[in-house]
């Protein structure tokens, strides 16, 4: 059975509807409450899963970190009317992306593997894929471009992404970038770019999976 790793902000809420996805049956902690009522649960990490849920044939999707931190930027506005989320100092002020990214270094995920508060998004996403830190991904990876194709070919069957969820910025993540932006994120997500090869207009050109 093909079990799907969900990392934030890679197309996992189109995928799911297509695959088994990984929720809080599947961990073995117990996850707080507003975690499981608002969904949050879905982003399982493989180091979380019960030893049963690990031996399960399992797939993630990785994105280009600088379109994915985009992405994430967005996403924040939505978040920001949670109850659990809203009085946070994460939620309380338009924060221009300049400023976003500034913050992004100092955001502390360790030990604190769920998606919200933001700052544990800021993972590096292989870190949802390793048993422990500094181990090689044990989950195969498909690049974030030609999903159809590439999910079609690891399912056996064809698909078809309704793009769900999707962050509404009008126009190319690139345009977000100054030097000093796209350096931060570079060194931010130093262990995604060296393993998957991303570069900054490009999505991952090695250890990923492709049709």
């Amino acid at each position: 059975m093909k079990r799907f790793i969900h990392i934030p902000k890679n197309a996992g809420t189109s995928i799911r509807p297509w695959v088994h996805p990984m929720n809080y049956k599947d961990t073995k902690e117990k996850l707080p409450e507003f975690l499981i009522e608002f969904g949050l649960d879905k982003h399982l990490p493989h180091s979380k899963l019960k030893p049963n849920s690990m031996l399960d044939d399992q797939f993630a999707v990785v994105r280009n970190p600088w379109a994915r931190v985009v992405s994430l930027y967005h996403e924040m506005a939505r978040l920001r009317d949670i109850p659990d989320f809203k009085n946070t100092e994460y939620y309380t002020w338009e924060m221009s992306f300049l400023t976003f990214i500034s913050k992004i270094k100092d955001f502390n995920y360790e030990g604190r593997w769920w998606c919200n508060p933001p700052q544990n998004c800021f993972a590096n996403q292989i870190d949802w894929l390793v048993l422990h830190r500094k181990t090689e991904p044990l989950v195969q990876a498909l690049p974030f471009d030609n999903l159809e194709a590439n999910l079609k070919n690891i399912l056996g069957h064809q698909i078809f992404l309704q793009r769900l969820n999707r962050s509404k910025f009008a126009s190319n993540y690139k345009d977000y970038y100054n030097d000093y932006s796209k350096r931060v994120v570079a060194q931010h997500f130093e262990r995604d770019i060296e393993h998957y090869g991303f570069k900054f207009e490009t999505e991952a050109t090695k250890n990923v999976y492709r049709a």
